[in-house]
């Protein structure tokens, strides 16, 4: 008999029901439990998903619905004691981004794990589109070069409003801001594409939204390769957009999307050809009627990027778990473990001790000890980060009355 998959939700709220229909639609998993703390959520979402039964305790699901998989879809500053529960039961978790707000967080359960039969893994949906799996493997083996520049935008709009439940906002529910809970999504696809980062200089700000921390954040990056690069993060942008641009010593790879890309959503140019590329600078080229240079005829047998082409496969979370399911099901570790996010947790990190204290900082130096390795907020009192973030910091905070 084939073996199936026992599957757990935790937390029935705004992204739950992303994990229950990919589980519900798995041909070998079962459902077996939902778990919220207000159990009319739960309720509601075991009858829409089909989970077995439902629980407002996570313990008493662990020791009754005995699951092999539990998601973890709760807001962000309870995943490390949840995935330390569950990992203590010997079972595997999937937590929703960002893993854990901080390093500190981010180094417990890793040792839970290490201590654990059971397995961590984190829902970086973007990696398991086909789009960047072509793209991953392609840079990975120089097919689209050497990555030189790289623009890397989460531009998204989210009213006043979206902040009224008491857990947003806030250092203690959230974490963080766009950083940490929006812009992590391109920022992971970045890292998983471009290699290891090296340093970053941040800008944090806070323009308009109710938050405790920035709702735009601007920063520099450079990385183990040599590439250089820029990161924009908001949540002030009425026309939304994420966007990952990498120019290559070959071309220019480019996705752009919504929450979520298809294989239309990616594009790759080209280096130009020498006699076109003589005329830049002296003669603008001959341009269309919308004013855009004239496109190449694609040859496919000439374009790395077009010869890969394979099965669309969106950057769902269907696709992330669904491949877990099957890597789980055949003994395989599935990618997208804890360790490979911790790099994604360390520039999330470096971005909030930049931009509060005015300096460039270094991937090495984000260790046990750094101020910012427990807390987003570096220490630092609220009344100083509102100071900071209405007003770049000039200082190092230690300088302040």
């Amino acid at each position: 008999m084939t073996r199936r998959l026992r599957a757990a939700v935790v937390g029935c709220g705004t992204i739950g029901p992303r994990h229950g229909e990919a589980y519900q639609f798995h041909p070998d998993v079962d459902l077996v439990a939902a778990v919220d703390l207000v159990g009319e959520r739960a309720e509601l979402f075991s009858s829409r998903y089909g989970a077995t039964r439902h629980y407002t305790s996570t313990a008493a699901m662990l020791a009754d619905a005995r699951p092999d998989l539990v998601s973890v879809a709760t807001p962000p500053g309870t995943h490390a004691e949840l995935a330390e529960q569950i990992l203590a039961a010997g079972v595997d978790v999937l937590l929703e981004k960002p893993p854990t707000p901080t390093l500190a967080e981010l180094d417990r359960v890793a040792a839970a794990e290490a201590s654990s039969r059971g397995r961590a893994y984190v829902v970086f949906q973007h990696r398991h589109g086909s789009g960047a799996r072509r793209a991953h493997r392609l840079l990975a083996d120089g097919g689209l070069g050497s990555p030189r520049v790289v623009v890397c935008e989460t531009l998204w709009f989210r009213p006043r409003g979206y902040f009224d439940p008491d857990w947003r906002g806030t250092w203690a529910g959230e974490g963080g801001g766009p950083t940490l809970g929006h812009g992590i999504h391109q920022l992971d696809l970045m890292l998983h594409l471009v290699g290891p980062w090296r340093s970053l200089s941040a800008l944090t700000v806070r323009l308009d939204r109710p938050v405790q921390f920035e709702d735009v954040s601007a920063a520099t990056i450079s990385f183990d390769n040599g590439a250089v690069g820029t990161i924009v993060n908001s949540l002030l942008s009425p026309k939304e957009l994420s966007r990952l641009r990498i120019d290559t010593t070959d071309g220019t790879l480019e996705v752009r999307h919504v929450y979520g890309y298809s294989d239309d959503s990616w594009s790759y140019h080209r280096v130009p050809a020498p006699a076109v590329a003589a005329t830049l600078g002296v003669d603008p080229g001959v341009r269309d009627g919308s004013g855009s240079l004239a496109p190449r005829v694609a040859d496919p047998a000439a374009d790395p990027w077009l010869a890969s082409a394979d099965e669309n496969v969106p950057s769902n979370h269907g696709a992330q778990i669904n491949r877990l399911v099957g890597d789980l099901l055949a003994d395989r570790v599935h990618e997208t473990t804890l360790a490979s996010t911790r790099p994604t947790i360390e520039l999330v990190t470096a971005f909030y001790a930049s931009g509060l204290t005015g300096r460039a900082v270094s991937r090495a130096e984000l260790v046990p000890g750094h101020p910012f390795y427990d807390s987003l907020s570096g220490g630092l009192g609220q009344a100083d980060i509102d100071r900071l973030m209405a007003q770049p910091v000039t200082t190092d905070p230690k300088e302040l009355p």
